[in-house]
């Protein structure tokens, strides 16, 4: 990846991570702790640092909870516990990052760093407020011992193969997603076609049709918030068969019977376990069918696009797939 690339994935998984835990106590301005929640469950280097340090979301979010009401604490307000709600980011809007947030993501990308995950993490260490520091004493760990682990890992650190399949022919993307669940769970999720719904956007129900399938199922008329879909009908029907299951992971692939010369969507997706919950490695392909020359002449110069809509349709899944088990 790119330097630009980088910073762009990075903002935008944690950004989606930060504000769903912010929005799981009604606020709509994600701080530094936010982030710091998000990146105990990103798949890449800052994340596998945290829990490599017994830093793990659930244990993350009771010590920046103890702080804040320490903090309450300390100037004579003794306020009671209300405990978090679901995450509703996904059926709201209005969020947006803190001033000091935006400064620890902006010294992310300068001075030669990259804007990966390990860089707001290093970043995030050095944050001056010391609201970090004082979360990571809770939680038994300094500043200079994840600087250590940083340090150590990155120094060691080599590209992973991507898992799954071999790509079909048409516009493919791959997103490592980190499940904070044991894989047994989530193999069970993501392997159960009437479960779509919960993590799959664009399935809003699935028609009971036995262990194998297929299955007929129908896209969402609404959107979380309520709201009305627009959609031509032929795009509200889908065919959806499970096409691999084995020990790696499962493929499932979309299509539209009302709609034949709809491109066909191929998502495979690769389990292994991993320190504090799951590592998947997600794959999305969508099919081509064969063109006439001007159509493929046309197509190439789309192709960034398609494969910048491919990573948010990728982004969606991992959201989804979290929320369940967060």
């Amino acid at each position: 990846m790119s330097r630009f690339t980088d910073a762009a994935a990075t903002m935008h998984t944690l950004s989606l991570a930060a504000m769903e835990e912010a929005s799981r106590l009604g606020l709509r301005d994600a701080d530094i702790d936010h982030l710091l929640l998000a990146l105990t469950i990103d798949a890449d280097t800052g994340g596998q640092v945290l829990r490599r340090a017994g830093i793990r979301l659930d244990a993350a979010r009771a010590a920046v909870e103890a702080q804040h009401a320490g903090q309450l604490l300390a100037v004579g307000i003794d306020a009671p516990a209300v405990g978090p709600g679901r995450i509703v980011f996904h059926e709201t809007d209005g969020y947006d990052w803190t001033e000091r947030a935006l400064a620890v993501l902006r010294a992310a990308s300068q001075g030669g760093r990259r804007g990966d995950s390990a860089a707001v993490l290093r970043a995030l260490l050095a944050e001056p407020s010391g609201l970090i520091a004082a979360i990571l004493a809770r939680l038994a760990v300094t500043e200079d011992d994840l600087t250590a682990q940083l340090d150590e890992v990155e120094g060691t650190a080599r590209s992973r193969r991507p898992g799954g399949r071999p790509a079909a022919r048409g516009i493919t993307g791959s997103r490592s997603m980190f499940v904070p669940a044991a894989e047994a769970a989530v193999r069970a999720v993501l392997t159960d076609a009437e479960r779509l719904p919960e993590w799959e956007q664009s399935v809003a129900t699935v028609l009971p049709a036995g262990t194998d399938g297929p299955w007929e199922a129908f896209a969402p008329t609404t959107t979380p918030d309520g709201r009305p879909l627009r959609r031509k009908p032929e795009f509200h029907r889908l065919h959806v068969t499970r096409e691999e299951e084995g020990s790696e992971g499962v493929t499932w692939r979309f299509e539209y019977p009302d709609a034949p010369r709809a491109n066909p969507r191929v998502l495979t997706m690769a389990l292994e376990p991993a320190a504090g919950g799951t590592q998947l490695r997600a794959t999305m392909t969508w099919e081509t069918r064969p063109r006439g020359p001007v159509r493929r002449v046309l197509r190439a110069p789309l192709r960034p696009l398609w494969r910048g809509l491919v990573f948010i349709q990728l982004a969606q899944v991992e959201s989804g797939i979290s929320r369940i088990f967060r």
